[in-house]
């Protein structure tokens, strides 16, 4: 039975000499693996395909225990972000966020709209970078079903972080931009979404490290 998909590659492995697994985030059909069978031959058309953060059409055919590639396009690469070891990190962070939130073969088309958005925006640099990781955050912990509120973190927030919480919350992520928040409660809503991330998921994303450094 063949799927024909959009998705978002979140992660890759090398399988075998010529063979890659990828783990693809799709509107229709959630998380999955996808087989990709003789990927790194020269031969192979879809090498530039299979790689994370590659936003493309996949027609897939399922298998007992996972997807097999049989065709697919680029939509985008996200060019602009393989550029900027900055804007990598932070698409990075996206990708490995909603691979720690998600289920395998659960659809969450919010997430999945969410995660498509905030690459586009971070590649465009059309609004502050920090903000937007927030925003995201706060998007992701939401579209998992879980609240984002102080009363379930031992972390306060001032009013004006409060409001900025609810703010990025139901706001859509193209429209954040219109919302000035100060040093000192753009540290409270980080605060926040660390604590709230590290107490409701069992994996830390490995780029938050690095965002730490740049």
């Amino acid at each position: 039975m063949q799927n024909k998909v959009k998705g978002v590659v979140l992660k890759t492995m090398d399988l075998k000499e010529k063979d890659r697994i990828m783990w693809l985030f799709t509107e229709e059909l959630g998380r999955i693996s996808v087989a990709c069978k003789g990927l790194k031959s020269p031969k192979s058309r879809y090498q530039s395909l299979v790689m994370p953060l590659v936003y493309g059409d996949f027609v897939l055919f399922k298998g007992k225990s996972m997807y097999s590639l049989n065709e697919g396009s680029i939509i985008t690469s996200f060019s602009g972000l393989r550029e900027d070891l900055f804007l990598l990190t932070y698409g990075t962070y996206f990708t490995e966020l909603v691979d720690i939130v998600s289920v395998d073969n659960e659809p969450n088309p919010r997430l999945f709209r969410e995660l498509v958005t905030a690459l586009y925006l971070l590649e465009s640099q059309a609004l502050d970078s920090e903000l937007l990781a927030r925003a995201f955050e706060i998007k992701v912990i939401l579209a998992s079903g879980l609240p984002v509120s102080p009363e379930n973190t031992p972390y306060g927030l001032a009013p004006g972080a409060q409001k900025a919480v609810e703010f990025l919350g139901k706001t859509e992520l193209s429209k954040i931009g219109i919302l000035s928040v100060n040093e000192r409660d753009r540290k409270e809503i980080r605060e926040l979404t660390e604590y709230l991330l590290a107490e409701s998921y069992t994996r830390r994303p490995k780029s938050l490290d690095m965002l730490k450094f740049l």
